[in-house]
């Protein structure tokens, strides 16, 4: 222990000095081309992988000494290290290889020896390449000489992140060793199935010397769980061990699915001198890395049946391939050194004290004087290889995130389909322009449209399996159901004759309906929550759950944010919101003025001031020609306000003599029939249901008054009230109907309530029997009720798709019937709400009167207006030396007058006409008799003459003076200068 730890001090110190190797390598011999390299191997000779490697570099470093335009004057020569899989044993190998001046390691074969010896490489400064280890966390940062020839596992989980999340599946079961090449590969795992909403719910670290009966206790226990989905990350000889075992206890089988990384993958492929084995892993699936067929890879394949270098299954390992290729990396990697001007030499390292560690042999290590430069030639390499394209990033990562998907059937495996970081899984082999480094985005994991081949699973199925069954060996899961005093239709419990509690209510038959259309079998026991003297507490009962009290909720359970965040719950079974519940309103002297709810204020201002404006249309269309609209003004107020009122009940006496007023009239009286037939019916309605009317209209006057508020005991309405800034005071808990009931009929006054706040479920049940209370306005809350289950359960699930077969096959609606329909009361349940019509109902009919009356005005003055210049005389014109607004006043005052003035029918007026002519004539015959008879005779005439003058009538009278221009004066004018 004393020498490890001196060891370790060492490597420490010497990476800390080795800026002072400068100084000591001063004195090098010049660039020259060596004879011979040597490059080494770290290898575990008694493993698959190891011998495959082993015969893999042998021939790699008998290729490159082949070619004569690699290296030509440069033969490599290989040293190989046993590390045995052992940290110690590969530090002293490694110590060995670096004693022999090897410019470049090929390894270490597994991460736990390359996190021991990357320290001894960055000291020397010599590479490290490795074919196998792909622990994630050898970084650069740590490792700067440690390059990496394979797929990390950062990119190989996040494939099996992919596979998992085209089948849809959440849980699965890690299993794997405890070392850094277990731990760090399962830490990547999770990580990247969280990216596609999956998780690990169940680790199971492994000893790597664990025997049979250890990894059977570890199996035993896992077939009690839920989760069917297992990933196996080891060594294949310890996957070994553990395939034989599952399959002993029947765990590979259906349902299951085993899902193993490419060290398992790649041991599968040949496995015909192990029949055991073989049966024992038919139907997992795996991940390996994707190597196209070339010509360079059959060639390899061609030498090495020539030279009978081993076996098949060690000829066709992935790990081999890449060792193969390591060999020509670093071949090119020295041609392109070499070609710089740089040499092979190694340097004495700095010399350290004596209690330093500077007598031990690892402190006289040399140091390869070229190797910074060395390293970066190969991360800037990139040459075509046995697998493909082969290139490391400057992290010292392998270039690259392509993998098969294969399956095992029969006698080896099966390509299945691909993944690689930019298609998902597909059917089809990702392309070279694929080769990229990993994608941060969970695009990476979207799914191709083109779907891969049908995998047989374990147990020679072909449907895909859901991943979670309830284990038929485990316990019956534990459901807690609430006991509440009331509601019993809902969950209720009775004791039978064997002393055995019986559940029974509408939630629990959904409950047991949706067991059936599960594709397993359940086995469960109901466990009470509460003594049934009073309701208990909903979120306690939840609260179960998360503590594991209990397995699920089963009962009027309703789905709320805070209790989403603990548990998960099903689809829900009812549709529930909150309502008011509250007292209906006698009828009385309150009602006084309840004809004028129909209308709404506005819509009473806004018919009102129609009627105004429209009568005054009228008296402006009929004053001119319709005597019944002319006289004192006084008299024309009042008939205008009669006429247009009249037409309320369509009995208006005035006859309309104008075209444009008629018009008017068919406009507005249609309107005024809709305006009438709609506050009819709104009426009756209102006096109809008038009963009925609520003592609180809804939530939000309830939220403004001050009157105590019931709410069910237990209920999550209590915390919801008290967020609306409700006083707790205010708040009355209560039990069963028959305290609703008797706290509504109390009221505020006597110590009941003003209203309930409660689920719509239990409202409505109440309400088919209460006939005394009704529900004010609408659910001011969407919710519903659903089965409580922990977080994760895949159970959740999979009865949220057995409620919605419950829903479509109507089972769920007859069940409803079943235990909550019943005979209710003519008035239960009616929602009373605003039947007041608005402006918004009438608007189109106001805005069509509107219009009609200003466009007849506007036709009417028009006309008027043409009238009267066509009528006006010369000398009615105004005078020249007038301004121009003078003239417009005076015309429109002569216009306002024209208007004013009575229209005569033109029958009348050619009558009048007669008239007049016919007493000119006999005035200027009367004229002729003066001047020619004698007094007398004048005096005998005139009275004959004035006989022979018919008088006219006083309407004709009336009618002639209104159409001189001077008026009535005229004729006396006239008949005063006539003598009469």
């Amino acid at each position: 222990m004393h020498e490890l730890c001196c060891f370790f001090l060492l490597l420490m110190y010497v990476s800390d000095a080795c800026f002072c190797a400068g100084d000591l390598i001063a004195n090098a011999s010049s660039s020259t081309v060596p004879a011979t390299l040597a490059i080494g191997g770290l290898l575990a000779f008694n493993s698959t992988i190891g011998r495959a490697a082993k015969a893999a570099l042998e021939l790699g470093v008998a290729d490159v000494n082949a070619d004569a335009t690699l290296l030509p004057h440069t033969k490599l020569v290989l040293h190989l290290g046993n590390t045995n899989c052992s940290a110690f044993q590969g530090a002293a190998a490694a110590m060995n290889l670096l004693k022999e001046e090897v410019v470049a390691i090929v390894g270490p074969q597994t991460s736990v020896v390359s996190h021991f010896v990357s320290h001894m490489g960055t000291a020397t400064h010599v590479p490290l390449i490795s074919f196998s280890a792909t622990d994630p966390s050898l970084s650069e940062e740590q490792y700067p000489y440690f390059v990496r020839l394979v797929h990390s596992d950062d990119i190989q989980m996040y494939a099996i992140a992919g596979i998992i999340a085209y089948y849809g599946w959440r849980e699965v079961v890690a299993l794997y060793t405890d070392d850094d090449f277990g731990n760090n590969g399962i830490v990547a795992l999770s990580d990247a199935l969280l990216t596609v909403g999956a998780t690990v719910v169940y680790k199971v670290a492994l000893d790597p010397g664990i025997n049979r009966d250890g990894l059977g206790r570890e199996l035993t226990q896992l077939s009690q769980m839920e989760s069917r989905i297992f990933v196996v990350h080891m060594e294949p000889n310890i996957g070994r061990v553990l395939f034989l075992m599952a399959d002993w206890l029947e765990m590979v089988s259906t349902d299951y699915v085993w899902i193993t990384t490419e060290a398992m993958s790649s041991k599968l492929n040949n496995l015909e001198s192990d029949p055991e084995f073989r049966h024992a892993v038919q139907g997992v699936i795996g991940t390996r890395s994707f190597i196209p067929e070339s010509p360079e890879l059959q060639s390899f394949q061609n030498r090495w049946h020539a030279q009978d270098l081993g076996s098949a299954e060690e000829m066709n390992n992935v790990y081999g391939w890449y060792a193969y290729d390591a060999v020509w990396l670093i071949a090119h990697a020295m041609q392109g050194l070499l070609a710089q001007g740089g040499d092979c030499q190694f340097v004495s390292p700095p010399i350290f004290p004596n209690d330093a560690g500077g007598n031990t042999e690892l402190a006289n290590l040399k140091v390869f004087q070229e190797g910074r430069s060395f390293l970066d030639n190969i991360l800037g390499l990139n040459f075509t290889g046995i697998t493909g394209s082969v290139k490391v990033g400057q992290r010292g990562d392998y270039v690259g995130s392509n993998f098969e998907i294969v399956n095992m059937v029969g006698k080896g495996l099966r390509v299945v389909g691909y993944w690689s970081n930019q298609t998902g899984c597909s059917s089809s082999p990702p392309s070279a322009q694929h080769n990229s480094t990993l994608l941060a985005s969970s695009l990476a994991f979207a799914h191709s449209k083109a779907l891969m081949q049908n995998i047989i699973w374990p147990g020679g199925s072909v449907n895909t399996p859901r991943g979670w069954v309830v284990p038929k060996n485990g316990r019956p899961l534990d459901i807690g159901v609430p006991n509440k005093l009331g509601y019993k239709e809902f969950v209720s419990m009775a004791v039978d004759s064997s002393n055995r509690t019986t559940f029974h209510g509408f939630c629990i038959d959904v409950f047991e309906k949706a067991l059936a259309y599960l594709p397993y079998s359940v086995t469960f026991n109901f466990h009470r929550f509460g003594n049934g003297s009073s309701t208990p507490s909903y979120d306690a009962l939840v609260a179960k759950v998360v503590n594991k009290d209990f397995d699920a909720v089963v009962g009027d359970v309703t789905i709320t944010t805070k209790r989403s965040l603990t548990v998960d719950f099903t689809q829900p079974y009812v549709t529930s919101g909150l309502v008011v519940v509250v007292p209906v309103k006698p009828g009385g002297p309150g009602h006084a003025w309840a004809f004028m709810r129909p209308f709404t204020p506005l819509m009473w201002c806004t018919t009102g001031v129609f009627f105004f404006f429209t009568g005054l249309v009228m008296w402006l269309l009929e004053h001119k020609k319709n005597r019944d609209f002319r006289g004192r003004p006084k008299k024309q107020v009042v008939t205008t306000l009669w006429f247009i009122f009249s037409t309320l009940f369509f009995s208006q006496r005035e006859k309309v003599k104008s075209t444009l007023g008629r018009a008017v009239l068919i406009i507005w009286l249609f309107v005024v029939l809709i305006i009438i037939s709609s506050y009819t019916a709104s009426l009756t309605s209102l006096l109809t249901v008038q009963q009925l009317l609520p003592t609180i209209q809804g939530i939000s006057g309830l939220l403004a008054s001050n009157v105590p508020i019931g709410y069910q005991t237990g209920s999550f309405v209590r915390d919801y009230l008290l967020q609306l800034n409700v006083a707790e005071e205010r708040l009355v808990p209560l039990d069963t109907l028959a305290s609703y009931a008797q706290a509504l009929v109390k009221g505020p006054l006597r110590g009941g309530v003003g209203a309930i706040v409660d689920e719509l479920p239990y409202v409505q049940l109440f309400l088919s029997s209460e006939c005394d209370f009704t529900i004010a306005g609408q659910e001011f809350t969407k919710s519903g009720w659903g089965f409580a289950f922990p977080k994760g359960s895949q159970l959740a699930i999979d009865f949220s798709t057995a409620i919605l077969m419950l829903a479509e096959s109507g089972e769920l609606q007859r069940i409803h019937d079943l235990w909550l329909s019943g005979e209710g009361c003519s008035k239960s349940g009616v929602v009373v709400e605003s039947n007041e019509l608005g402006l918004t109902s009438f608007w189109g009919l106001f805005l069509m009167t509107g219009m009609a009356s200003t466009l007849c005005c506007i036709v009417y003055w028009a006309r008027m207006a043409l009238q009267h210049r066509q009528l006006s005389h010369p000398h009615s014109e105004p005078q020249g030396n007038m301004s121009r607004m003078d003239k417009a006043l005076h015309f429109l005052r002569s216009l306002v007058s024209f208007i004013e003035e009575e229209e005569v029918d033109s029958s009348r007026r050619s009558r009048r006409r007669v008239r007049q002519e016919r007493a000119r004539k006999e005035r200027s015959r009367r004229l002729s008799f003066v001047e020619l008879g004698s007094l007398d005779a004048q005096e005998s005439e005139v009275p004959q003459a004035s006989n022979m003058i018919a008088t006219p009538t006083p309407e004709e009278t009336h009618g002639f003076e209104s159409s001189l221009p001077g008026g009535p004066s005229t004729i006396i004018e006239v008949e005063n200068n006539s003598g009469v």
